[in-house]
């Protein structure tokens, strides 16, 4: 795939500091759920980390959107898909979007990708907003199994 980019051979090197940040951003993260230990409870990996346990959750005795977050690509970067997607299906999908970020920007930044030209060409946007929705919606979901 090659995208064009209608600036002769300057390239910013912002540009580059993006692609190369959302690599390492992305592989920092997967490292990291690595190194952890999925909590058995579907919730809770996070507290390794030194965090607080989840104020919503205790609060409410439901679930946040971000419960299982933690513990779901902790099972994922293991392998185990149906344990990570019962701590928190969404998880699922940003460690799926997590782990295309560390190529797609090792490659963009190599080849001098645009980052506009990127965003537009894939519709990044209207993908954001759908990956939001399900977001939205899952937790929903889970809101009404908790109650």
């Amino acid at each position: 795939m090659t995208i064009k980019i209608d600036r002769g051979d300057a390239f910013p090197t912002l540009e580059r500091a993006i692609w190369w940040s959302l690599a390492i951003g992305c592989s920092a993260l997967l490292v990291t759920a690595a190194m952890l230990e999925p909590d058995p409870r579907g919730y809770g990996t996070h507290a390794q980390l030194g965090l607080p346990p989840c104020g919503f959750l205790l609060f409410t005795g439901a679930p946040c959107p971000g419960c299982g977050l933690t513990t779901a690509f902790a099972h994922a970067v293991r392998g185990h898909w149906a344990l990570a997607a019962s701590a928190n299906p969404f998880g699922l999908l940003l460690f799926a979007l997590a782990s295309i970020g560390v190529p797609l920007g090792l490659i963009a930044g190599w080849h001098r990708w645009s980052v506009d030209a990127v965003l537009e060409r894939f519709a990044i946007g209207r993908w954001a907003l759908a990956v939001a929705g399900c977001g939205v919606a899952l937790w929903i979901v889970r809101l009404t199994n908790a109650l």
